[in-house]
């Protein structure tokens, strides 16, 4: 039986010190709420206790009645306050009480009470239930305990109130029963601070224990992340040699899939020139049969353009931008050549190209005209595919103080708005019913802007759907002061010395007709022709030729050990050699520049470019010496000509 009223009487002091501590209350609102509690339970039932007590032995109502019915409800009521979460009021209350305690017994008793032990009591139980933040309310409570002394002080010293008449004996009998009340609730403030700092020990060894296992769980992860990133280090090494293989590959692949198509295609090509010019000189000639040679001759540079832009796009791929190179140039006559050489290709789909010239254009710019040939080559080739029979095309030149503006207006299908977006990256065009109409690889107008933005300058295209589409190529305006430019590129190729004698080293016979061809219009008559790197050796040999042109591709002896052979020959090493090669790429062309050719040609040949690079050898005042060994002979026969 005492065991269930104890266990009750607990169950119901606990219930009573959490009144007001809600689910969601952090721990530290939670702790000063019960110190409030317990503070008010313990001090409330103390009061009645002793208000009783005291009256039996004094027989004064003034003792009986504030114990019992004003301080003893208002310590329960402090309770209540916390169960209706008014925290604050009941914080102030509490020291509200105490103070009046105070004041009032230690008036009415005299200095027998001792109340400046209560008032030490009160000090700690201020720090105990304010925040340390809240430093106003937790300086005013602690204050007051020390202004009710004084109170106190002035009242004894003033005999403001009359104390109750007490004899020796009560007063000796008073002073035991409250000190240890006194000495009990100073035990208290005592253990709640305690038990305080005994919480703060747990959390710290909790949260200690909490780093630890942070600290030991980091550790882990980093070594696994260690473990990882060498994994992914090495996975990354593996991939980028995988991707380096890959793009040697590619690169080795497109090289000699280039030179395939580039043998063939020089052999069409050449073939179809010839017989464009036999059709040309013959007056009984067919009509139609020199419409197809056209036709052929078109197709075939349409092809050749094809793989240049190819080559190109695997080159800007890879990184490998050409560095734009200015030169001076009249871009009028560059352009009129440039619109002549496509107006045989648009008039067999019987378009007419128009050009427009600003009259006050300047005569010289400055310019890279190989980059600036791909731009407008690949925007007006773009144009004549899409325009169709009986349309014209116009190309118009402006210019301002900073820029050149070449507009190229078709009357083709015209571009939505959507397709103009798509139309500039490479390996796409404006929808799958363009590809199956028109064909193509898509890489003409990626090239172009490309090659455009390097110059300093962009392409921006408009265009109506069904009318026709408006590139506007912009370029910087770049002047020159150098009026001597040149011949112009329209300009009919002039002979060159009829007695000059050439050695041709290359194993196809289609070749040797279309090179003797070639060497025929421009003056050249005198030519001997081997199959193989040996063979030409000992044609050089017994015919000492002027120049000799080689292909780098061939049996028996390679171009690079013929060309070392004849290099070592005390007879031969004079003789400038130029190789004539279907290997298109930028390095292939440095490494037998710099091993000391005197000149490259890429398959398909054109007939300028040979007619150029022989007359700067054979104008040449020197031309016996070997200046091809120090890759110098370029400048030197450039500045011959000058």
């Amino acid at each position: 039986m005492a065991n269930i009223i104890s266990q009750t009487l607990r169950t119901w002091m606990q219930e009573i010190c959490m009144m007001g501590i809600l689910q969601n209350s952090n721990k530290e609102d939670a702790r000063r709420i019960k110190v409030v509690n317990i503070v008010s339970l313990v001090t409330g039932i103390l009061v009645a206790i002793y208000g009783v007590t005291f009256y039996l032995l004094l027989h004064s109502l003034y003792i009986l009645i504030p114990a019992v019915l004003l301080f003893c409800p208002a310590f329960f009521a402090m309770i209540w306050l916390n169960y209706k979460k008014h925290f604050i009021a009941s914080r102030i209350g509490l020291h509200a009480i105490f103070i009046s305690i105070i004041l009032y017994y230690g008036s009415i008793l005299g200095r027998v009470t001792e109340v400046q032990l209560l008032a030490v009591f009160l000090m700690s139980v201020a720090l105990l239930i304010w925040r340390p933040q809240e430093k106003i309310p937790r300086f005013i409570c602690a204050l007051m305990p020390i202004i009710c002394l004084v109170l106190l002080e002035f009242i004894y010293y003033y005999d403001l109130v009359e104390p109750l008449p007490l004899t020796e004996t009560t007063q000796n009998l008073y002073r035991w029963m409250v000190m240890p009340v006194v000495l009990f609730l100073n035990y208290l403030a005592i253990s709640l601070y305690q038990h305080n700092i005994m919480d703060l020990l747990r959390t710290l060894r909790s949260r200690n224990t909490s780093l630890m296992k942070s600290r030991n769980e980091n550790e882990k992860q980093r070594k696994q992340l260690l473990v990882y990133s060498q994994h992914l280090e090495q996975l990354v090494e593996e991939r980028t040699s995988a991707l380096n293989k890959a793009n040697v590959a590619k690169s080795q692949f497109i090289s000699e899939l280039s030179h395939e198509i580039r043998t063939p295609l020089h052999a069409i090509i050449g073939i179809s020139e010839m017989l464009s010019n036999v059709l040309s000189n013959a007056e009984a000639a067919d009509p139609q049969a020199r419409q197809m040679a056209k036709s052929l001759g078109a197709t075939s540079n349409n092809i050749m353009e094809l793989i240049n832009n190819v080559l190109e796009l695997s080159k800007i791929e890879a990184g490998k931008n050409d560095d734009v190179k200015l030169e001076p140039f009249s871009l009028k006559e560059w352009l009129q050549n440039t619109v002549s050489i496509y107006q045989s290709i648009a008039s067999t789909k019987s378009v007419v190209l128009h050009l427009e010239m600003d009259s006050r254009f300047p005569e010289t710019i400055m310019s890279d005209k190989v980059m600036l040939a791909q731009v407008i080559n690949n925007v007006l080739s773009n144009s004549i595919k899409f325009t169709p029979a009986e349309k014209d095309i116009r190309i118009k030149c402006l210019h301002n103080s900073n820029s050149i503006l070449i507009q190229i207006c078709d009357q083709g299908n015209g571009i939505s708005l959507t397709q103009q977006e798509a139309i500039f990256r490479p390996f796409e065009q404006g929808d799958k019913e363009v590809y199956r109409q028109y064909g193509g690889s898509g890489l003409g107008l990626a090239i172009a802007k490309r090659k455009a933005e390097l110059l300093g300058g962009n392409i921006q295209v408009s265009s109506v759907p069904g009318e026709g589409s408006n590139f506007l190529i912009t370029l910087p305006l770049k002047l020159s002061t150098d009026t001597d430019n040149g011949q112009s590129s329209s300009t009919a190729l002039l002979p060159l010395p009829a007695d000059t004698k050439v050695v041709v080293m290359d194993d196809n016979e289609i070749d040797h007709m279309i090179m003797k061809h070639f060497l025929a219009r421009i003056g050249i008559t005198q030519v001997s022709f081997a199959h193989d790197g040996a063979e030409g050796v000992m044609m050089a040999r017994s015919v000492m030729p002027d120049v000799i042109l080689m292909d780098l591709h061939m049996p028996v002896m390679s171009g690079r050990e013929t060309f070392c052979t004849l290099r070592e020959d005390e007879q031969l090493k004079h003789i400038p050699i130029v190789a004539v090669s279907s290997d298109a790429f930028k390095e292939q062309e440095q490494e037998f520049i710099l091993l000391g050719m005197d000149g490259y040609i890429r398959k398909p040949v054109d007939t300028r470019v040979l007619h150029a690079i022989l007359q700067k050898l054979l104008l040449y005042g020197t031309k016996h010496l070997n200046a091809g060994i120090n890759g110098t002979v370029v400048d030197k026969v450039d500045e011959a000509i000058a």
